[in-house]
């Protein structure tokens, strides 16, 4: 299952700072909400034929896309951000998909699933 295998390999920084006895930090999720619209659209609701939406979408299934990016299993294209303030420097998903951790991912897809 290829999201199973993205959360094996994704760097557990959580699951290493429980085993040293600290709690996982909280995720601050703006700053992430805020890159991933500058490409597909405020709360998730593109309108560019290049981009899919991701509002409403099945968590699992945003999910599962993200797992795709981070294992090159789909087409990667430089995509130029077009909503909010980000500068105008192709983003390239897979690229995006290799930054985030278990917990960035789940808690996105959460996010952009309730919009």
């Amino acid at each position: 299952m290829k999201i199973a295998r993205f959360f094996l390999i994704v760097p557990m920084l959580f699951l290493v700072s429980s085993v040293h006895g600290q709690d996982p930090q909280p995720i601050d999720l703006q700053p992430l909400i805020v890159e991933c619209e500058g490409c597909h659209g405020p709360n998730g609701n593109s309108n560019r034929d290049d981009v899919p939406i991701l509002a409403g979408r099945p968590a699992t299934e945003i999910e599962e896309g993200i797992a795709e990016f981070y294992f090159y299993e789909r087409h990667c294209p430089n995509v130029t951000p077009q909503y909010g303030d980000r500068p105008a420097t192709p983003l390239n998903m897979c690229k995006v998909a290799n930054t985030l951790s278990k917990e960035e991912v789940k808690a996105l897809a959460q996010y952009f699933a309730s919009q």
